[in-house]
């Protein structure tokens, strides 16, 4: 069934409205400064998908390129972190609460995005909604990725920085 292109904006205005207003108030709740550091930015991505759907424009060419810009926003916030701050996030358990509140939303989302980007005769909508719905499957994985840290932080960077033990 083909959707209406005022519907599917009106309804995707709303859904990057909740999302960044569920990031931010996952900031000010966040027991860690990583955490609220990744919220707020999530946060802000959510207010420049509002940006796309207004103008029916995904401000990149595709979501590998406006995942590259989140990556690069987010990649600092774990790496240059004291050893105080990771003791603070292994005893997150808020913290771990509220990303898997945001893994729910974020599937939501790309699902929403997917199904509208199917169903929609429009080109344009059809464009911006696989963008939005690829960008939210990566935010997605940040924030699985944010997960895993808060978990086991000596084992995240383990695996994220390659580390190789020699058995001689």
């Amino acid at each position: 069934m083909a959707v209406d292109k005022d519907e599917v904006i009106r309804a995707a205005v709303q859904l990057e409205r909740d999302g960044r207003k569920m990031y931010l108030d996952m900031a000010e709740k966040a027991s860690n400064d990583m955490a609220r550091r990744m919220f707020e930015s999530l946060a802000d991505d959510e207010t420049l998908h509002i940006q796309w759907i207004e103008n029916l424009e995904p401000g990149a060419k595709n979501a590998g390129e406006a995942n590259r810009k989140t990556y690069q926003r987010l990649r600092h916030i774990f790496a240059d972190v004291s050893a105080n701050e990771k003791e603070k996030a292994a005893q997150a358990k808020k913290d771990l609460e509220a990303i898997d509140l945001a893994l729910d939303m974020e599937e939501k989302s790309r699902a929403a995005y997917a199904e509208w980007a199917e169903d929609s005769e429009n080109e344009e909508v059809r464009r911006l909604c696989t963008v939005l719905a690829d960008v939210e499957r990566f935010h997605r994985e940040v924030l699985e990725n944010s997960k895993e840290y808060f978990q086991k932080p000596g084992d995240w960077f383990m695996q994220e920085e390659r580390w190789m033990f020699d058995g001689g």
